[in-house]
């Protein structure tokens, strides 16, 4: 998922209407917009040419990045999205290991990509659950090149 605009987003409904704040195209050249430093936890930075400005995470809904990929701030952690149809699939990276979170709609609490999560979101709906449990964790995130989706998010759009 790869956005035409780069800049703050600072809350969902700025995103919902497109509005971007301190908007740039992505791989403009000596623009940049990333967490600082190494880790992905921290506050946001927005580089220009002639200036450079801090987000606070807690004050920001998320951000499309310097290279067109949009982030949502929960928690004070960036998760990048890989899949915003039917259930929406997010990846955290960190120094050891990565992690696949999701949530029901781009707006909702993130939760960390489990059966047990699963369950207790869509309790309402125990066909979705079956399809899900018929189903090894470890093909959850096979890439459907055709589907253009991960293999979880079939089960979703059904």
């Amino acid at each position: 998922m790869v956005n035409d605009s780069a800049g703050i987003y600072l809350t969902f409904e700025d995103f919902e209407a497109g509005k971007l704040t301190n908007g740039f195209k992505p791989y403009q050249k000596n623009y940049s917009l990333w967490p600082q430093g190494f880790f992905k936890n921290k506050d946001i930075e927005l580089k220009t040419p002639d200036t450079s400005v801090i987000y606070r995470r807690s004050d920001i809904w998320g951000y499309t990045d310097h290279k067109g990929r949009l982030i949502r701030v929960f928690n004070d952690k960036h998760y990048k999205v890989l899949c915003d149809k039917g259930l929406i699939i997010y990846i955290i990276y960190s120094p050891t290991r990565t992690s696949y979170h999701f949530s029901k709609t781009l707006n909702d609490p993130i939760n960390r990509l489990t059966k047990n999560n699963l369950a207790a979101i869509y309790i309402d709906n125990p066909d979705l659950l079956q399809r899900i449990n018929s189903i090894k964790k470890k093909h959850w995130l096979t890439w459907d090149v055709k589907k253009e989706s991960y293999f979880i998010n079939e089960l979703f759009l059904e």
